[in-house]
């Protein structure tokens, strides 16, 4: 899953796989040109302190929250909650299923 989302004044793109409570996780803030900022990542099935029982929305603040803590990052409205939002198309990918 790719999508986006905002946190604390933020836009973030959020790239998901695997089963839940054992994702891998990649986390890049999108800048206000559609730019790529501070990224951060997380291996869930690896991870010593996963809560599989966590909600995705949970672990992203999380991740947000330490990316902005190891980057000295200021967050432009810290009351703006978690919010997942519709982001910009690139491209649009098949389901995989092939029609014939």
């Amino acid at each position: 899953m790719v999508r986006e989302f905002r946190y604390g004044g933020d836009r973030f793109r959020a790239t998901v796989h695997g089963r839940p409570g054992k994702e891998e996780i990649f986390i890049v803030q999108v800048l206000d040109d559609d730019e790529e900022g501070a990224e951060i990542s997380l291996d869930r099935f690896e991870d010593a302190g996963n809560d599989p029982a966590a909600s995705l929305e949970a672990v992203l603040v999380r991740m947000v929250d330490q990316l902005r803590q190891e980057q000295s990052l200021a967050a432009p409205d810290a009351a703006e909650a978690f919010a997942w939002q519709e982001g910009r198309v690139l491209a649009r990918v098949h389901s995989g299923v092939q029609h014939h």
